[in-house]
């Protein structure tokens, strides 16, 4: 099932009546990663959120515009999901409304359902099954994407900030849940990406970085796998509305990260 971008009518309700609750639980002040590292999203490889559970990675070829489309898209669907549900309580409606900001800032989802998925491979980790979900949805897209997300893996795992950074933001007691991007360029020049999101409940607690380190048999775990599409133009249009209603830039939500 295609998700369709909206009309201009459609879009210009949806971003008058949209309303961005502040963010809770941030670091004071605000740290700008970016301007610590040098790095800004445009110059980025990676991306991964300074207090979200969430992580874009871009491939070599992709244009500075298609980027900073990117992140901004997914802060404000972050935010915008955050502001009109809870996860934990209603995790169905705040993936519809994740959804549904995407869809607004221009992207089409060619399967946006929430739906319950059980690993039944044995002492696996979570970098090998986000990998696998990645295989199965990405389609010829599937090797630039896993090629860019092993790099982006081995960067994060080789330093202790990342790894602290993103344990903390995706796990909060044995509930945890993460969302990972992959982005490319076509020959064409059409960004593509892979969305994965999955919310899972540990029942068993052991130590290290849950994310790469601890072993799952028989994991249930809950997951949105799917491939979307940007249309620049139509993010283009809508470029203002987004900005206007984002009361801190994506330089900021995010931390920017050269894998080179």
């Amino acid at each position: 099932m295609t998700i369709l971008v909206p009309s201009i009518e459609e879009s210009m309700a949806f971003f008058a009546g949209a309303q961005l609750a502040p963010l809770v639980n941030k670091r004071s002040p605000i740290r700008s990663f970016a301007a610590l590292d040098g790095e800004t999203v445009a110059k980025s490889d990676l991306l991964i959120g300074d207090d979200t559970p969430v992580a874009i990675g871009f491939t070599d070829n992709l244009d500075e515009e298609k980027k900073n489309a990117a992140a901004d898209s997914i802060h404000f669907a972050e935010r915008y999901a955050d502001s009109y549900s809870d996860r934990k309580k209603t995790a169905v409606e705040w993936h519809t409304k994740y959804s549904e900001a995407l869809k607004h800032c221009g992207w089409t989802l060619t399967n946006s359902k929430y739906q319950e998925q059980e690993v039944k491979q044995t002492n696996v980790t979570m970098d090998a099954i986000v990998l696998d979900l990645v295989k199965a949805v990405a389609g010829r897209n599937a090797p630039a994407m896993l090629a860019m997300l092993g790099q982006a893996f081995d960067k994060m795992k080789s330093d202790d900030e990342l790894v602290t950074l993103f344990d903390s933001n995706s796990k909060s007691g044995n509930d945890a849940d993460f969302r990972l991007v992959p982005c490319l360029q076509t020959p064409g020049g059409t960004a593509i990406a892979a969305f994965v999101a999955v919310d899972c409940n540990l029942s068993t607690s052991q130590g290290g970085a849950w994310f790469w380190k601890w072993k799952f048999s028989n994991l249930k775990m809950k997951r949105v796998a799917t491939v979307m599409e940007l249309n620049l133009r139509v993010h283009e249009r809508r470029k203002d509305q987004i900005m206007e209603l984002l009361d801190i830039s994506s330089d900021q939500f995010f931390k920017s990260i050269k894998l080179n």
